[in-house]
């Protein structure tokens, strides 16, 4: 049986994703295992646009906000006794995901299960990640309120 002594969860910060960390922490403290969270600051998003003033400060403002989702993660993991190392990083999602996740043992991920249009539309990062992961990665649902 292989051990999973490094953990890897990717977040978003949404209030959705809360129960995948949340889980992942929970997990972490009963393998004993360390955890890294991950943010990524998709630079998709700024794709075919210039870099200008507007970008720059949208791309501060999310970073900044990742940093703060980080932190609070870091501080909930101390509280339960679990060591959480934090990775802002740029780049495509997925890509950023598996580059990660190389040197860990797990990947936690959620997915919210969108079919037909919305998925064509949207993508599906979960999905490229369970596909090109070099490790197991463990998919928790998230349910939409």
């Amino acid at each position: 049986m292989e051990e999973f002594k490094k953990i890897l969860v990717p977040t978003d910060g949404s209030e959705a994703n809360e129960s995948v960390v949340e889980r992942s922490l929970y997990l972490a403290r009963m393998l004993g295992a360390k955890l890294k969270v991950l943010f990524v600051v998709d630079t998709s998003t700024f794709k075919g646009f210039p870099p200008d003033e507007l970008i720059t400060t949208l791309r501060g403002h999310m970073e900044a906000k990742g940093t703060e989702i980080l932190d609070s993660i870091v501080k909930e993991g101390k509280e339960l006794g679990v060591e959480v190392e934090k990775s802002l990083v740029h780049g495509p999602p997925d890509e950023m995901i598996i580059e990660e996740s190389k040197d860990q043992d797990l990947i936690v991920i959620g997915t919210h299960g969108r079919s037909g249009l919305s998925r064509i539309f949207i993508g599906s990062t979960t999905d490229r990640v369970v596909k090109n992961a070099e490790c197991p990665v463990m998919v928790i649902h998230i349910k939409e309120e």
